[in-house]
């Protein structure tokens, strides 16, 4: 991460701005079955650190005077799935998500067939290249 911001440092003149986005860990991802949130996932441990190491990384290049913060923010992101089974298969085989929140899954029952929306929310800053 610190190599990407420095390499944008690099390519971006003084004044131009860089916008980085990453998964926002302060906000679980939601499920959603016919229009409400039915579930939560949670994120696996190496994604919370993974998160972290991004979010010092960008704190790291602030505090040297490479950048400063213009704005910061979030915005969800949405990805369908057609039914339970084929969310279930993403969610086994993603390196980010650990399982469903506690006792989530059975809540998911009635809603099978599909389709599903998980949502999540993906975090911003608006860099300024100093």
């Amino acid at each position: 991460m610190v190599d990407a911001l420095r390499s944008a440092h690099r390519a971006v003149r003084r004044g131009g701005l860089v916008i980085d986005a990453r998964p926002d860990p302060s906000r679980q991802p939601r499920i959603v079955a016919a229009g409400r949130v039915r579930a939560q996932v949670r994120q696996s441990p190496s994604a919370d650190l993974r998160d972290e190491s991004a979010d010092s990384a960008v704190a790291k290049l602030v505090r040297e005077g490479l950048y400063r913060v213009v704005r910061s923010g979030h915005v969800w992101h949405s990805v369908r799935f057609a039914d339970l089974a084929d969310l279930d298969a993403y969610l086994a085989d993603s390196s980010r998500y650990a399982a469903y929140g506690k006792e989530m899954r059975p809540k998911l029952l009635p809603f099978r067939r599909g389709p599903l929306d998980m949502r999540r929310a993906i975090g911003f800053d608006v860099l300024e290249r100093l």
